[in-house]
C-alpha cells in the first residue's frame, strides 16, 4: 500500500540509485527512512551534498536538460525530474534546522546498504521538525508514517537523541503526541493495526523506545 503513485515511486527509487553512482551525498527525508524501515517508499529526494559532488550532480542533470535552481527564499537548491522534486542542501545553502555543514563536519551519517544516510537520531529530529510545519497536509501524514515506522525498526540512542534535541532546539515531546494520536498511519507498516488491543500495546512499546 503506497501513498504516492507506484510508478512515480519506482522512478524516484531508480533515480536515487543512479545519482549514487555519479556523486557522493548523504540521504535525508523519505528515502533515508525507507532504507532503515523498508516501509513506505518516497516520491521526492532530499540530500545533503558537498560542493565537489554538487557539480557532478549539476553536470549529470545538465546532460539531460534539467536545471538545478537556487531557491533564495528557502536557501536551498532544487531540481525537478517529471513529478519528482529533488531538494539539495549544501554546506552554505541549507534551510533545515540541522545543517548540511554540521552533518558533514560531525560525521552524523552512516552507511546503510551502500548509501550514506544521516544517523537515525538526526533523521528522526528532521522528520519531527518537518511534520510540525505541515502536519495537516498529506506530506505531514507521510511524515508521521515515516516517524512511526523508523521508531518501529531501529533502536534509538536515547541519550544522544536528547542531546541533539537540546542542541538543535527540536522538541521531542511531539513524538508522544504522534505515537498516541496517530491511527491510520499505523496501517502502512504494522500488520495488526486494525486490532485495537494490539495497536494500543504497540503504541506503548513505541513510547518506551523514545521515553
Amino acid at each position: 500500500m503506497e501513498l504516492w503513485n507506484e510508478i512515480i515511486t519506482e522512478k524516484s527509487q531508480n533515480l536515487v540509485f543512479e545519482l549514487k553512482r555519479i556523486s557522493n551525498f548523504v540521504l535525508i527525508g523519505g528515502w533515508a527512512i525507507w532504507l532503515y524501515s523498508r516501509a513506505l517508499k518516497s516520491k521526492d529526494i532530499d540530500i545533503y551534498i558537498n560542493f565537489d559532488d554538487f557539480f557532478k550532480l549539476q553536470n549529470f542533470f545538465a546532460e539531460r536538460s534539467i536545471t538545478i535552481n537556487f531557491n533564495q527564499k528557502l536557501n536551498k537548491y532544487e531540481a525537478k525530474v517529471g513529478e519528482i522534486d529533488i531538494d539539495i542542501c549544501t554546506p552554505h545553502h541549507c534551510n533545515l534546522r540541522i545543517s548540511c555543514k554540521e552533518v558533514f563536519e560531525k560525521n552524523l551519517f552512516k552507511n546503510v546498504e551502500g548509501f550514506k544516510v544521516v544517523i537515525p537520531e538526526i533523521l528522526l529530529l528532521l522528520k519531527i521538525d518537518a511534520e510540525e510545519k505541515r502536519h495537516e497536509t498529506i506530506k505531514g501524514f507521510k511524515d508521521r508514517v515515516d516517524i512511526l515506522s523508523l521508531l518501529y525498526k531501529i533502536s534509538l540512542d536515547k541519550d544522544l537523541l536528547n542531546k541533539l534535541s537540546n542542541e538543535y532546539k527540536i522538541d521531542i515531546k511531539r513524538l508522544k503526541e504522534i505515537i498516541l494520536k496517530s491511527s491510520k498511519e499505523y496501517s502502512y507498516f504494522f500488520p495488526e493495526a486494525e486490532n485495537f488491543a494490539k495497536l494500543k500495546k504497540f503504541k506503548m512499546e513505541l513510547l518506551k523506545k523514545c521515553a
